[in-house]
């Protein structure tokens, strides 16, 4: 009894952390813009824990913002799942096809590499700036607050003179 629970034990064991593969994906939002916008690209390390983080050289981009960190982990049932991301917010230096190049990253596994990604800018001759990619208009800091119109405080007449009171002319008879 005793070894078919170990046995039992052992194999939930393997295949939870078999199921847990340790991968390194990059994604850009959006892969497609205007000259004069922003997108964001985004690196993470899924069921890893990470040593050293390499960023691309993103030529032909200028560095708006980044990196910015951000960890999560998640327990579901006895399954552990962990995750890294690293985003970085790119300005296009002039129109063209660009490449994103692999990042690295030195894990438990050893050194894992990201695909290359492409990212289109088209010429913006009329200058439209399109929505930021890390704003998602969620709950009302950045937008209408339940698409309400702006409160604002009525406009109140003001002080006038308060008419004097005229004086009753009396008679007498």
């Amino acid at each position: 009894m005793k070894k078919i629970f170990l046995l039992t034990a052992f194999i939930s064991y393997s295949l939870i952390v078999w199921s847990q593969e340790t991968s390194f994906t990059v994604s850009v939002q959006p892969d497609t813009l205007l000259l004069g916008n922003q997108l964001q690209v985004s690196f993470k390390l899924e069921n890893g824990n990470s040593q050293d983080f390499t960023p691309p050289a993103f030529e032909g981009f200028s560095v708006v913002a980044g990196p910015n960190m951000s960890s999560s982990m998640i327990m579901t049932n006895g399954a552990v799942s962990q995750s890294v991301t690293y985003s970085y917010y790119l300005e296009a230096k002039e129109a063209g096809v660009f490449f994103i190049p692999p990042a690295k990253i030195q894990a438990e596994e050893g050194a894992l590499f990201t695909e290359p990604l492409e990212v289109i800018v088209l010429p913006n001759p009329d200058g439209i700036i399109q929505k930021n990619p890390g704003s998602n208009n969620s709950f009302g800091w950045d937008s209408d607050f339940f698409r309400m119109p702006e409160l604002r405080m009525p406009d109140f007449p003001k002080e006038k003179e308060v008419p004097k009171k005229k004086k009753r002319k009396t008679y007498k008879l």
